[in-house]
Order: structure tokens, then C-alpha cells, then sequence
């Protein structure tokens, strides 16, 4: 892939941004210098899912033990969906070095994804079918850049129960709006809609998921987005 897209522009040259197959470098003025930095960052955004995870988590404990956090739904009922999720994986989009060797690497399906939804699962049909709007980003380290990837991602799904809480799920996913913001030390890039699947597994409120999904642009071939990764959700 060549994102013919990404050119120079003039900044202090404290850290620097390339993308894959670039021409050049692009200097990028970062007032995050070190690898700590980029780690502490990063963590932060981890803990911010995780978070989110404990508020949906306190907002449903006056429901009944026996049916707290189920993921499989009760027959007959028609609720509501929270999730988050934090996934990494795909084709490398951006390269940032900071001045004291800290690295960067933001990937295609990289980002924490906030959603919520519809779900129903019919009578004597051990299916429950739910479809979400969510919100998917992921940024740089540095403090005074809005460097990164943003997208907004629709999901239907089936979840099927497996016993003692355990479950499966699938499902095809739609990615649209998405947008790699160059925030001005590179071009931006707009991504066409992107139609995948994804397939999950998980005991009550958590679970693990993979998502096979690539994106084209104004560019040849294509981007890799797949990713895997850590969900949390809950239905009222």
C-alpha cells in the first residue's frame, strides 16, 4: 500500500511521524518525549475502558444475582446494550519516535470502541440477537496532537449460550466515517465504509473477540483492520 496522502509539513522536529511507504518523514511537535510517556499513555487508555467496564458494572448490581451480567439474554425480553472494548492488531497506519527513542506504533484496527444498542431473543430460540452503534478511536501519546484514527462501527450479532455462562458469539460489522486524522503533520485520509465479521467468546459480562475487517482508500490495495482483544458488556 502507498498513502500517496501523507506529505511534510513544518513543525518542531522533537518527535517525527511515518507512514507505511511514505516518501518522507514528517516532524511532528510532541510534548511527549520518552518512553514512559508513551507507556503511561497508553496504559491510560486501557484503564479508561476498564472504567467505563466498572460504572456499567455498578449501574446493573441491583439486578437479581442468578441473571446479573448475562450475556445471553432472557427469553421474550427486549433490553438494551453497553459495551467497550479494547482491541489492537492490523496493519501498521502510523510510526511516532519521540526525541528520547520512545516508539509508537498505531495499527489499522487498533483503538477502544464504545457502544450501545438493542437486543431480543425470541421464545424457545436459545439466540440472542442485538445490534450496536459504537464509537472506535485511538490516539497518539502525545498531549498536544489529536494525531489518529477514528471510525464508527456497527455490529448485529448472535449470541448463543453454552452453559454455566458461557457463551459464543458472531456476526457481520460495518466500519464507517472512518478517518485517519492527520491532524495537520499529515494529510488525512478517509477510509471507504468496510463490511467484515467478527467471532467472541466469554463467560457473563466479558469476553475475548476477533474482528476480520480490511479498509481502501484513495490509494492501491488495502489496509489490514483486523484485531483482537478484551470486550465488556452488559444487557438490561
Amino acid at each position: 500500500m502507498r498513502c500517496a496522502a501523507c506529505h511534510s509539513s513544518i513543525a518542531e522536529p522533537a518527535s517525527k511521524v511515518t507512514a507505511p511507504l511514505s516518501p518522507r518523514t514528517v516532524p511532528v511537535n510532541a510534548a511527549t518525549h520518552s518512553r514512559n510517556d508513551v507507556n503511561q499513555r497508553c496504559t491510560r487508555v486501557h484503564i479508561t475502558a476498564a472504567a467505563l467496564a466498572v460504572v456499567a458494572a455498578i449501574a446493573v448490581s441491583n439486578r437479581a444475582e442468578a441473571s446479573w451480567g448475562e450475556a445471553t439474554g432472557d427469553p421474550g425480553h427486549f433490553g438494551f446494550v453497553l459495551s467497550t472494548a479494547a482491541e489492537l492488531g492490523g496493519d501498521n497506519l502510523i510510526d511516532v519516535v519521540y526525541r528520547h527513542g520512545g516508539t509508537q506504533h498505531i495499527k489499522a484496527g487498533d483503538g477502544v470502541t464504545l457502544a450501545g444498542g438493542i437486543h431480543y431473543r425470541p421464545v424457545g430460540f436459545p439466540v440472542d440477537f442485538a445490534a450496536t452503534v459504537g464509537y472506535k478511536f485511538i490516539r497518539t501519546s502525545s498531549y498536544d496532537t489529536d494525531l489518529g484514527v477514528d471510525r464508527v462501527a456497527i455490529e448485529l450479532t448472535g449470541t448463543v449460550p453454552l452453559g454455566n455462562h458461557f457463551w459464543v458469539t458472531a456476526g457481520p460489522v460495518w466500519h464507517t466515517s472512518t478517518k485517519l486524522n492527520g491532524d495537520g503533520y499529515i494529510q488525512d485520509v478517509d477510509f471507504d465504509d468496510a463490511v467484515g465479521g467478527m467471532v467472541g467468546f466469554g463467560w457473563r459480562w466479558v469476553g475475548v473477540r476477533y474482528t476480520n475487517i480490511k479498509y481502501r482508500g484513495p490509494f492501491p490495495g488495502s489496509v489490514d483492520a483486523s484485531s483482537g482483544g478484551v470486550t465488556f458488556a452488559w444487557k438490561f
